[in-house]
């Protein structure tokens, strides 16, 4: 019998020879700049394949390098340099030909098939292109992929996938051990750096003040009972909390599962004992900027039944309670709503952690005499051994706020529940035109009155609907 370790090693290498993946030359000189970072090298999450068009091939960034991801004609997602080799025109405004599978740049018309291999060049002869496309450098570059519970992850690092085969932690499988199956998610584009993101959530004491009347009040805020981190070294560190959150007292246990992913699981200490968890992934895409992917549990989905804690831990309940009336509401939702209040709960804190960040420049030491700030001073400590400072460096100038709250290039323009509920309300707004037309011809009538001031009524509220997938804002001095 194997143990753990040697038997996690089996499963592990017999997967990764079903990945899709081409590390060719020009991968290898593309991988360059990654390998001077200072980065734990574990499989990477870039974006989620619950959000992503599988028909467009969606730009994506991982520490500074771009990267395009589409699925094939396999139904395998394939993450591809955003970059022809012909003309250097990135291959995310290009299409996928479904004649052919092929990703088509549409500068040129150049194509490339899944392992990133030039299989037309329109300018050439069929003689010539087949001698033009023999050669290394008419190969797009692609990646090691694999999908786990929706979140898409490469291998982007100049070694080789192999070299972490002896590491759980460095796998998709661990990292996302006692998450739900197929959870829906939530993702944005944040204008402030990786650090800092995970510093925002394993902060519980921001919740009350940053998050009024979205997730709790003011009033809230107490004294927060907090362990002292329990460090796992570059697999990072759990911790145990208690506080106050919406008039109730919750408790739990959480984690930082190095380098990409928090994690909270408890209860609020109610009769019903209801539970309450946070499973985010936090990406640092380029200085100044990093990727949040929210999972979302479902009262009713089917999860590990190891919560991926330490053992000694409350175990999962057997039983399941019947969704609140709440639940079955929010559940009963279109998601491209979901994701506005979700944007609306990320812009509540939105402007203040991107200003936080430039400050930290100029003053770099935090005063936190609170159990509150444990987790932030441990992983600060973390973060000053295993990563280096040009993940977070330089950063940019600061932002205008139309910049900070641009939510369509943050999350509408690579969702495509939010693509398609704008296509929804497009509709709507037409039949609205038409319902109104109608309408005003019988003015002479009450009734046609009435309607007429109805499709009015809709149309406004369409505009201002259709402006929240654009653009957000928030102030505190207004949120009483």
């Amino acid at each position: 019998m194997l143990g753990g370790n040697a038997q996690y090693a089996c499963i592990a290498l017999i997967s990764i020879f079903q990945y899709t993946w081409s590390l060719s030359v020009p991968a290898r000189e593309s991988t360059a700049s990654l390998s001077s970072k200072t980065f734990p090298r574990t499989w990477v999450p870039i974006a989620s394949t619950y959000e992503l068009d599988p028909d467009r091939p969606t730009p994506v960034e991982f520490l500074g390098q771009k990267y395009a991801a589409y699925q094939d004609n396999a139904g395998t997602w394939v993450v591809v340099d955003d970059v022809c080799p012909h003309r250097l025109a990135p291959l995310s405004e290009g299409r996928v030909d479904r004649a052919s599978g092929n990703l088509q740049c549409s500068y040129h018309g150049w194509e490339f098939n899944s392992t990133g291999n030039c299989v037309r060049v329109p300018q050439l002869t069929a003689e010539a292109e087949s001698v033009a496309i023999s050669s290394k450098r008419s190969c797009a570059t692609t990646y090691p992929t694999q999908v786990e519970k929706n979140i898409l992850w490469i291998w982007p690092w100049e070694e080789d996938v192999l070299s972490v085969i002896g590491r759980p932690g460095a796998h998709p499988e661990e990292m996302m051990k006692g998450f739900p199956d197929d959870p829906p998610t939530y993702t944005r584009d944040l204008p402030y750096g990786w650090a800092t993101l995970v510093e925002n959530l394993i902060d519980p004491s921001h919740v009350p003040f940053a998050h009024h009347g979205l997730q709790g009040k003011r009033t809230d805020a107490i004294p927060i009972n907090m362990t002292i981190p329990n460090e796992k070294g570059e697999e990072g560190f759990s911790f145990e909390w208690e506080d106050r959150t919406m008039g109730m007292m919750r408790k739990g246990n959480g984690g930082f599962r190095a380098p990409f992913i928090v994690h909270y699981n408890g209860i609020f200490r109610t009769e019903a004992r209801r539970p309450f968890r946070l499973s985010a992934i936090c990406i640092p895409t380029k200085p100044g900027w990093s990727r949040g992917i929210i999972l979302t549990w479902r009262t009713n989905s089917t999860a590990d039944t190891d919560n991926g804690e330490e053992e000694g831990n409350v175990e999962v309940k057997k039983k399941r309670k019947k969704n609140s009336l709440m639940a079955k509401v929010f559940a009963s939702l279109p998601m491209w709503l979901i994701h506005q209040l979700s944007n609306r709960f990320l812009d509540s804190d939105l402007a203040f952690l991107h200003f936080q960040e430039q400050a930290r420049e100029r003053r770099p030491d935090y005063y936190m005499p609170a159990q509150a700030d444990r987790c932030i001073t441990a992983l600060r400590k973390w973060n000053d051994k295993y990563v280096s400072r040009d993940v977070s460096h330089p950063l940019p100038p600061p932002l205008p706020r139309s910049v900070m709250f641009d939510r369509w290039s943050q999350h509408t323009s690579h969702c495509k529940h939010c693509q398609a509920g704008l296509q929804r309300l497009k509709k709507i707004r037409r039949s609205t035109y038409v319902v109104m037309a109608l309408s005003v011809l019988g003015l002479q009538y009450n009734l046609a009155r009435v309607s007429t001031l109805l499709c009015l009524g809709v149309l406004r509220l369409i505009h201002k609907v259709e402006n929240s997938f654009r653009y957000g804002e928030f102030k505190h001095y207004e949120n009483h």
